[in-house]
């Protein structure tokens, strides 16, 4: 079983054999040197890419909206860390509109988790765009899961179908040895992601007390009120324990899910894309 999930885990976070804009525009973040004019004319060469960068950079999450025109503006706009995201989300082609490229409640759930993340970070004094990238990517795991064996991956909703007691994790592990956190880890690691943001992408599952840097905590919380706020496959800890755990009263709840609420509705223009 062990050298099956390790097979799998590295077909299913090999990059592409030609790299294409997504790939050099991960390649560029890593050169400081790097400009934004930069990196807008590497982005505005790929018209998927380029159009992702520029509709979230426009929506109403950002105060701009219909105010941002080319892809080096959006850049300043969304800031690096979110740009990484979206690229690493493009270089795996999660953007695809062929077929079912992602689980139906991907993008809704990822984008409601970024602007948890960064109502959270805001609270606790963190970066809020590094918080909004990892909430991005928080389950990048499961689309590559999904995107490799599509039907064994219907199989684990399937078997929670059957029994509510089975989590999602409980239910990925059973079926591939290996659950969309670790998968999801795994790739960012191959895209030579900051350690801190791996991690937290690994843990966010795990009990809140046993999850010790910043981020991960906010990863977690912030997972948390998303699950808490729309139906999705996956489930986490109370919301309450969560904010606990990250240094936020337990109280803070019902602002917190008001506010994420409202940012995730003024996010919509990225989903009218990307879902």
């Amino acid at each position: 079983m062990a050298t099956e999930t390790n097979d799998l885990v590295a077909e299913i976070t090999q990059l592409p054999v030609q790299p294409g804009a997504a790939m050099r525009v991960l390649w560029m973040l890593e050169d400081p040197r790097t400009s934004a004019a930069d990196l807008g004319r590497l982005i505005e060469s790929d018209p998927a890419l380029s159009t992702q960068v520029i509709r979230l950079a426009n929506t109403a999450f950002y105060g701009l909206s219909g105010k941002v025109a080319s892809a080096w503006r959006a850049v300043t706009v969304l800031g690096l860390a979110t740009v990484r995201a979206l690229a690493t989300t493009a270089a795996f082609d999660l953007f695809s509109e062929k077929g079912r490229s992602v689980p139906d409640d991907f993008w809704p759930h990822s984008v409601t988790t970024a602007a948890a993340a960064s109502a959270v970070a805001r609270r606790v004094g963190m970066q809020a765009n590094d918080a909004f990238s990892a909430g991005l990517l928080h389950d990048l795991g499961t689309a590559l899961m999904f995107r490799r064996a599509p039907r064994r991956y219907d199989a684990v909703l399937e078997r929670m179908q059957a029994d509510e007691t089975v989590t999602l994790i409980t239910a990925e592990h059973a079926e591939f040895g290996i659950t969309h956190a670790e998968v999801g880890a795994a790739a960012l690691s191959v895209m030579k992601f900051p350690g801190e943001l791996t991690a937290a992408i690994a843990s966010h599952h795990q009990p809140p007390a046993t999850v010790e840097s910043p981020l991960s905590r906010i990863v977690l919380a912030a997972d948390a009120i998303a699950c808490a706020i729309e139906p999705t496959t996956e489930t986490n800890v109370p919301v309450a324990e969560a904010l606990v755990a990250v240094g936020l009263p337990a109280d803070a709840e019902a602002s917190l899910l008001d506010e994420v609420r409202d940012d995730r509705d003024n996010l919509a223009g990225f989903l009218t894309v990307a879902g």
